[in-house]
């Protein structure tokens, strides 16, 4: 039989054994707030995608759109919405054991 070596070192455990919760809050980096993290932000620092809110919305908003357009989103929700009550119902009433009024 072979005698591995342990994946962290005795030393490593000692020092864990002995830490504190004070030592540990005194060597632990420290976080910047949101606040901090904003008022130093830069664009040049950002890893990865940078969110930018001057992007235009995908649809146009509710008060941008001329009466018939109005008519016609308010008309497909209100069709979705009665899809989603006719399924429901049907759900409701094909469920052995529920009692129905």
């Amino acid at each position: 039989m072979t005698v591995r070596e342990p994946a962290v070192p005795e030393a490593e455990w000692g020092k864990f054994l002995r830490d504190t919760e004070e030592a540990i809050r005194r060597s632990a980096p420290r976080e910047p707030s949101a606040r901090e993290r904003a008022s130093g932000a830069d664009v040049d620092d950002a890893v990865g995608e940078v969110w930018c809110p001057e992007e235009p919305p995908a649809a146009p908003g509710w008060r941008e759109l001329d009466p018939a357009a109005r008519v016609r989103r308010l008309a497909r929700f209100l069709g979705m919405l009665t899809v989603l009550l006719v399924l429901l119902t049907l759900f409701r009433h094909a469920q052995p054991g529920v009692p129905s009024p």
